[in-house]
């Protein structure tokens, strides 16, 4: 299959978060352990790089033989979720920030944009994980640099409230599902 042609759909389907977070959440699978996480605004960083993450893995990706099964893969995550999103609407509350400094109101600016919803599976946690996977195929002499970046990404995804910790469970679940059903589709 042409590259091209995935990273359009990639593309498409990704695009598919943007009409399902405008909707009303309607749970919160919040658990008491969240209540111990604190609030750290410096985490908006590693939250953010997530989206240069993603970039940086097509870049590093796009001449091997691995770009078309990690498109396929990410594009099976986006379908499997945004069922998920659509049929069981579902969010994280957000706390109200009072603190001033310049990683609070990145986080205040993030809050007013992205909306309370998709909170589980967490597409942080799927999506960074899918990236992992493959560059570990295509750089493993990278695996230590690959592994603290997706470390980091996935406690932002707590320490900036942006959700819970059952989310970073299901975008585990979600991940593992993307990889076994793209076995079906996979060109190695």
């Amino acid at each position: 299959m042409n590259k091209t042609i995935l990273l359009v759909t990639f593309l498409l389907v990704k695009s598919i978060y943007l009409p399902l977070n405008k909707r009303k959440s309607k749970y919160y699978w919040k658990i008491k352990f969240d209540d111990s996480i604190p609030f750290i605004p410096i985490f908006i960083i590693p939250y953010l790089g997530y989206f240069i993450f993603i970039i940086s893995t097509i870049i590093l990706l796009w001449n091997t033989k691995y770009i078309n099964n990690f498109f396929i893969t990410y594009i099976i995550s986006y379908i499997l979720s945004g069922l998920f999103w659509y049929f069981v609407p579902n969010g994280v509350k957000r706390p109200v920030i009072v603190k001033k400094d310049i990683f609070s109101r990145l986080t205040r600016i993030i809050f007013k944009y992205d909306n309370d919803t998709n909170g589980f599976p967490s597409a942080h946690i799927f999506a960074t994980l899918i990236c992992s996977y493959f560059l570990y195929f295509a750089f493993p002499e990278n695996l230590l640099v690959n592994l603290s970046v997706t470390f980091l990404i996935s406690i932002s995804t707590v320490f900036v409230k942006q959700h819970y910790v059952l989310d970073i469970l299901g975008g585990i679940i979600f991940f593992w599902l993307s990889i076994m059903l793209s076995g079906f589709f996979l060109i190695i």
